[in-house]
């Protein structure tokens, strides 16, 4: 319950400001859609008089509103509104005096925000004609801006493949945008790596070298008011305080914050270097940004003589994976305070440094690579930074939609690396009008589609060739390769039975789709059913196999996964998440496991197959696998769909499409799976050693075989041979 203090309008909007007790229920934030109402909320029962606010401030108890009440918004046109009695009674209330309102918290607007600001910032960009028209003037060249130092560049060069040497060199261009795509397993966090060490490392090419001046290009010479503007932008402590300052150092804290565990060591720069450009590292989500964290913390950066060091870095945001915690930005602020308690225990007046938001700013300048979210690159901490970034780079940049994407830009760039596969998951989109209006579209795809040069990584190390033989032909325009031993690699014991083989699919043609009532989401109880006879035979033969870190149960509806996870409880009496890892196609972007089985769900005569005919789902869920992707699903139904079609057919032309009916235990008896054993051709060997090889099937005499070979005696061959 909150009570109406004040209200004013203009322009027709109300901005009530309300008081509220907080410690009623969860607190209110600033960008919060909240729902208004005289009456007290119920559960089965709708407020006749309501509207909706947005709190624009709040101060302790104090919220103040903006409400839009001149009439019903109809549609998507903002310009045509509607009488509304409903509105004209809450306006009528506002204007009582100690008037009484019940709020529910909606949810929070402050992503919309950020990205409706970036948009808005587009023109004052640098490179806003290249993104407003999706191609760049300088995007073919191959002149090299930057240079990275000898040893550096040896170490990069033995670390990365061509393709992501290719990705590396194209950071060191004058490209405003680099676009990388990075089929499943190609080493998209290897190649992110190998640019940091390249960009923060790397001077322009044109410099000071060894006391000798190579050649300069100068721009015409600056009046001197602009001189002054840029004078005062790069030293701001000319015409205030510097937030460093205002740090203390307190107890031996010399100021700079840990980079890794709890060290207090700071970045050893070398003061011969002339350059030192600042990264901002960004995701849609945060665990896709904690992936990167953990790679830099746990191998560091390379400096020019190719020497291992930790760089100051720090992670903005919520939801920090503890492996992370260390470079936090909430962890190093806590670090600071206490650091600096003692220090104000003694002063009667708390300083600046007693800020957190100063503490915040200080430690983000002070940062060489700073990782946030693409939403909260937008925060406020950033508008305060006396120095923004040259670099920024977006990983899982085809799963953001393009307003979020240009967030992080606004933090006025020079270069931006998008990173990301157009061909994997796109950016989740809940409103079927925004959809269709384009707002899932990525910049990277709409890039892509304008003819912008995309480089891909081509060579991937994850999948056996079989698995990988589909989606690269499918997907990539057969583009993809495999690493060194990656057949090797992946070949596992299972592979002894054709219907384990690296790709097979199984064709349940008597399984039915269902849809429980009140529900979006589609089951198969056919499919769930042979899928876990599946698991439990593997897991018999293959002990190895059980362990959630081996084997994954994949679907693309959270019903079918409910169901699976349900029924594993019941027929083997434990929780799956201990031995196997069951969970949707989303939820699986950007991992891998040994044995994958995918169940595909839809089977029916004449529906369509929904969201499961979305090609990009397809191929996340594909190329989850190492070793062995197993695929359950209605081939009549799935061959209704352009690429499903496709995939039926290459499991037919390599004979793994195995047609599954009742009882499925059946097809996994013995004498069922001794059929389908693969057979294999014995290797090659000289026909002199037949009476040896005789002499060794012989169990009693095998192991005097073997000492008369040690002593030299076997046959006439000798011990040499």
């Amino acid at each position: 319950m909150c009570l109406v203090k004040e209200c004013s309008d203009s322009e027709g909007f109300y901005f009530p400001v309300v008081l509220y007790r907080a410690d009623e229920g969860e607190s209110i934030s600033q960008n919060e859609l909240l729902l208004l109402s005289k009456e007290k909320f119920e559960k089965d029962k709708f407020p006749s008089t309501y509207a909706f606010a947005l709190v624009e401030h709040r101060q302790y108890d104090s919220l103040r509103l903006r409400m839009f009440l001149q009439g019903e918004v109809k549609g998507i046109d903002i310009h045509h509104t509607e009488p509304c009695v409903r509105l004209v009674n809450m306006r009528s209330r506002l204007s009582e005096e100690k008037t009484f309102f019940y709020i529910s918290k909606v949810c929070s607007l402050s992503t919309i925000f950020r990205e409706f600001v970036a948009m808005r910032s587009i023109g004052s960009l640098n490179f806003r004609d290249v993104i407003l028209r999706g191609a760049d003037s300088t995007a073919n060249t191959t002149t090299l801006a930057w240079e990275i130092p000898g040893k550096l560049m040896e170490s990069i060069e033995s670390n990365h493949n061509e393709s992501q040497l290719e990705a590396i060199r194209a950071g060191l261009s004058r490209k405003s945008f680099v676009l990388i795509q990075g089929p499943p397993g190609t080493g998209k966090t290897q190649t992110i790596l190998g640019l940091l060490n390249a960009i923060l490392h790397s001077v322009p090419a044109r410099m000071h070298v060894k006391d000798k001046m190579r050649d300069m290009k100068r721009g015409p010479e600056l009046p001197m008011g602009e001189k002054c503007h840029h004078w005062r932008l790069a030293s701001p402590w000319m015409t205030k305080v510097n937030p460093r300052d205002e740090i203390m150092p307190v107890d031996g804290d010399d100021g700079f914050f840990p980079t890794s565990g709890n060290e207090l060591k700071p970045e050893v720069v070398n003061s011969s270097r002339k350059y030192r450009v600042r990264v901002l590292v960004c995701a849609p989500s945060n665990s896709a940004l904690d992936e990167i964290v953990l790679r830099v913390l746990n191998t560091g950066v390379r400096d020019e003589n190719n020497r291992a060091y930790n760089p100051k870095i720090v992670r903005i945001g919520l939801k920090a994976h503890h492996s992370v915690q260390a470079v936090s930005m909430d962890y190093l602020v806590e670090q600071k305070l206490a650091g600096l308690e003692g220090h104000l225990d003694r002063q009667k007046q708390g300083g600046a440094g007693s800020d957190r938001d100063s503490i915040r700013a200080s430690i983000l300048d002070e940062a060489v690579i700073v990782f946030s979210t693409l939403s909260f690159s937008g925060s406020t901490i950033f508008s305060k930074l006396n120095r923004g970034f040259d670099i920024v780079i977006i990983d899982e940049a085809a799963q953001a939609v393009e307003p979020a994407t240009l967030v992080p830009l606004s933090t006025g760039c020079k270069q931006v690396f998008l990173v990301g596969d157009p061909v994997q998951l796109p950016a989740t989109v809940i409103s079927p009008v925004a959809e269709k209006l384009g707002y899932g579209m990525s910049l990277f795809k709409r890039f892509q589609r304008a003819g912008y040069p995309v480089l891909m990584l081509k060579t991937q190390y994850r999948m056996h060739p079989e698995i990988r033989n589909f989606p690269s032909r499918e997907f990539y325009d057969d583009a993809l390769e495999d690493g060194a031993d990656v057949e090797e690699q992946t070949k596992r014991g299972w592979h002894d039975y054709r219907c384990f083989r690296p790709f097979c699919f199984f064709d349940v043609q008597d399984g039915t789709e269902s849809q429980p009532a009140g529900n979006g989401s589609w089951v198969n109880v056919d499919e769930v059913e042979f899928a876990l006879l599946m698991y439990q035979k593997l897991v018999a033969k293959y002990p190895e196999l059980k362990s959630s870190s081996r084997v994954a149960i994949i679907s693309p509806y959270r019903l079918q996964v409910k169901l699976f996870r349900q029924r594993f409880r019941e027929i083997f009496g434990i929780d799956s998440e201990k031995v196997v890892d069951i969970n949707t196609v989303d939820g699986f972007q950007g991992r891998e496991k040994d044995v994958a089985i995918f169940s595909c769900v839809r089977a029916s005569k004449d529906r369509g197959i929904g969201f499961v005919a979305d090609f990009r789902r397809m191929n996340v869920g594909i190329t989850r696998a190492r070793s062995c992707i197993l695929v359950v699903g209605s081939a009549s139904t799935l061959k209704r769909d352009k690429h499903w079609s496709n995939l039926v057919e290459a499991a037919e032309k390599n004979n793994s499409l195995f047609k599954i009916s009742k009882p499925y235990a059946s097809f996994f008896s013995d004498e069922s799976l001794k059929s389908m054993e693969v057979e294999v051709e014995p290797p090659d060997f000289d026909e002199e050693m037949l009476p040896y090889v005789s002499l060794y099937n012989d169990a009693d005499n095998s192991v005097q075989a073997v000492d008369d070979y040690e002593d030299g005696g076997f046959g006439d061959a000798g011990g040499d041979d």
